[in-house]
């Protein structure tokens, strides 16, 4: 996982934020559906924050068959989905690499604090993770 500073530093209400994951198939095997989930705890604030309102953050995935940004989802949660839950994905052949492209914002009534980002790689197909989850720094002022 790849990012300036080898974190995201969000403003709320100003400018999103790139960083690309990297995903490299060292199996035996091809994954037919092999899918991203970010998934960050609620944010709290720190004392004398001001209380945030809204929907608190953009996540988009840059579309290469496009060229746009589109929306994904960015799970808010302080609780892990079942894996069963996850759905999609996209093949990754043995061998291969594949590198995702996303951008996050935080929005202006959205919460400030900082909690990491976790990134996991979902084999759909099995309902189990792929490989061991990563974490990307994150705060929101």
């Amino acid at each position: 996982m790849e990012t300036r500073g080898g974190r995201l530093a969000l403003v709320r209400g100003g400018p999103a934020q790139e960083f690309t994951v990297t995903l490299r198939n060292g199996n035996s095997a091809d994954y037919r559906h092999l899918l991203v989930a970010l998934q960050m705890e609620i944010l709290v604030g720190e004392p004398g924050d001001e209380t945030g309102s809204g929907p608190g953050f953009l996540l988009e995935r840059f579309d290469r068959a496009s060229g746009t940004w589109r929306p994904a989802e960015l799970r808010v949660a302080n609780d892990a989905k079942a894996l069963s839950l996850f759905t999609g994905g996209g093949p990754l052949a043995r061998g291969a690499v594949r590198i995702e492209r996303y951008r996050l914002r935080a929005t202006a009534g959205g919460p400030t604090g900082s909690s990491p980002v976790v990134v996991s790689f979902i084999d759909t197909d099995a309902d189990r993770e792929a490989a061991a989850h990563v974490l990307l720094g994150h705060s929101t002022g």
